[in-house]
């Protein structure tokens, strides 16, 4: 086997998911000896594979850990070709903090701001309408919560133009 930057970023993968699940690599708690890439992959990157000390985390905490598996399965994709570069991981985690401080701000905003008060300023001075509270809430439901893995913005934009470019080859 060649080391290769695309077999690091599948090592990086696997430390993810052990971070995540709780889980060796090879755990005897996993069932039919399957490696934790596998495991992970059969439960299709549910909520039940990460380790359950982590579930009493906040809902925004536990949203993003499961972005971070997302990311985690985009790493250990078994085509070498279609796993993203060490620099494409970074972005992607990035994004998942960014997106939780624009969460942060719009929270705080929103607090401020209830609807009712269309087109009155509230106390720090931002004008409150029935739109933005919309938008705010339209910008949170583009993360739905089911059991298929979450993934943050830039993870969906880096496997779409992975899709793209193999549809060009």
């Amino acid at each position: 086997m060649k080391i290769t930057e695309k077999s690091d970023v599948y090592s990086y993968g696997v430390v993810v998911l052990e971070v995540l699940t709780g889980k060796q690599p090879i755990d005897p708690t996993i069932p039919d000896g399957l490696h934790v890439v596998d495991w992970v992959r059969q439960k299709r990157g549910g909520i039940e594979v990460l380790d359950p000390s982590l579930l009493s985390r906040s809902e925004s905490e536990i949203e993003e850990m499961m972005q971070a598996l997302g990311i985690a399965l985009l790493c250990v994709n078994s085509a070498p070709d279609e796993r993203p570069t060490m620099k494409d991981v970074a972005a992607m985690l990035k994004e998942i903090r960014h997106e939780r401080e624009e969460y942060a701000k719009v929270d705080v905003l929103l607090k401020g701001s209830p609807a009712a008060n269309d087109g009155q300023e509230n106390k720090s001075g931002v004008l409150a309408t029935t739109s933005s509270a919309a938008a705010a809430m339209a910008m949170r439901s583009l993360y739905t919560k089911s059991n298929n893995t979450s993934f943050s913005a830039s993870s969906l934009l880096y496997s779409c133009s992975s899709n793209a470019k193999m549809g060009s080859k």
